[in-house]
């Protein structure tokens, strides 16, 4: 059996695992693939291989469906974003992600991109019958079917799996690998994770002391003799170095993509 031992995890070749907070953030991480160089040792490994990628660019939007109220009934509708954005379009790499229920367990999963001049559609309103632009009025139906123009296409689908659980959204280019390095530095030992940040895109570490536990977020420093005070890093499309505190000498270390709904 692997030794799991203070080991960083991919955090977006895989999976991601949605929660609510009360200040309305999702806090995710994609889970899979994990390429470790901690005391000379390297080794891969895999986790929850029920979302899998078809493409190592791809990382995958794990939706738990209890989490969110709008979709326990027919006609429900949540949009999920992963950078910022306005009516006008995002700001950063991904347009929000349209998540709809349709009859029993049939979901639709959709770019919020309006298919006219790129606005970000809402959520579906079942009073209207539509997810109606804001810009210049185009209607789209809850698969995402169009319904009027000025838009001639309707809404870009996203590949999907729904286990009855969790929903498991492919978003084409969210993935990315995580590399992790121990390093000795003058305020202690440290974890350097290094990966491929998105513009826009919002990163956090998480540390679990076993796979069962949900996690929780680490502050890390942005040199490897800084001050580990931040727990936000914001994406610019660079190369991203993170420093963690290697308090435990056991437990996993992961980075993953903060969400919000809205």
């Amino acid at each position: 059996m692997q030794d799991y031992s203070t080991n960083a995890w991919n955090e977006a070749n895989r999976n991601v695992s949605v929660y609510h907070s009360r200040r309305h953030f999702i806090r995710n991480f994609l889970v899979g693939t994990v390429t470790s160089t901690l005391l000379g040792k390297s080794w891969v490994g895999t986790l929850l291989a029920d979302c899998q990628p078809a493409q190592p660019s791809e990382g995958i939007l794990r939706v738990r469906i209890s989490d969110f109220p709008a979709l326990q009934n027919a006609n429900g509708s949540v949009r999920l974003a992963l950078n910022p954005f306005t009516f006008n379009g995002p700001q950063g790499a991904f347009y929000p992600v349209l998540i709809n229920r349709g009859a029993n367990n049939q979901f639709f999963s959709l770019s919020a991109r309006c298919t006219h001049e790129g606005c970000v559609v809402p959520t579906f309103n079942a009073a209207a019958g539509a997810s109606v632009c804001p810009c210049h009025g185009s209607r789209y139906g809850l698969s995402g079917n169009l319904l009027q123009g000025p838009a001639f296409l309707p809404l870009s689908a996203y590949a999907h799996n729904f286990d009855g659980t969790i929903l498991c959204v492919r978003i084409p280019n969210l993935g990315f690998s995580v590399t992790a390095t121990a390093v000795q530095a003058g305020v202690g030992p440290r974890l350097q994770l290094r990966f491929a940040t998105r513009q826009g895109v919002k990163y956090q570490v998480f540390f679990r002391q076993s796979l069962d536990d949900a996690g929780i977020v680490i502050p890390f420093a942005t040199t490897s003799e800084g001050n580990a005070s931040a727990t936000v890093f914001n994406g610019t499309g660079a190369i991203a170095n993170l420093f963690v505190n290697r308090a435990n000498e056991a437990g996993l270390y992961s980075v993953g993509v903060q969400v919000t709904q809205g």
